[in-house]
């Protein structure tokens, strides 16, 4: 995240001529709301990027508590999107 953040923001770019155009390419699906980053897809809603923490503290919501037990990765991946909207 740090990366994409401070190219949107202050665009800081890497040292790495392969990296910076890995970078600006990339950059092309995120945008900066409120100073939190998000990815844009065509067909989903924006979607937040989490740190590590964040990412945990869902991964255990989704398994154990407001999701329960999933069976397929698109059916977790909606569970996520739409856990998102409450």
């Amino acid at each position: 995240m740090t990366p994409y953040k401070n190219f949107l923001i202050q665009r800081v770019l890497p040292l790495d001529k392969n990296e910076t155009r890995h970078l600006k390419w990339k950059a092309n699906y995120y945008i900066i709301l409120n100073g939190e980053l998000f990815k844009r897809e065509l067909t989903t809603p924006l979607l937040k990027c989490l740190n590590s923490q964040q990412a945990d503290y869902v991964m255990k919501e989704l398994h154990e508590g407001i999701c329960g037990l999933h069976t397929w990765e698109h059916s977790f991946t909606t569970k996520v999107v739409n856990a998102s909207y409450y």
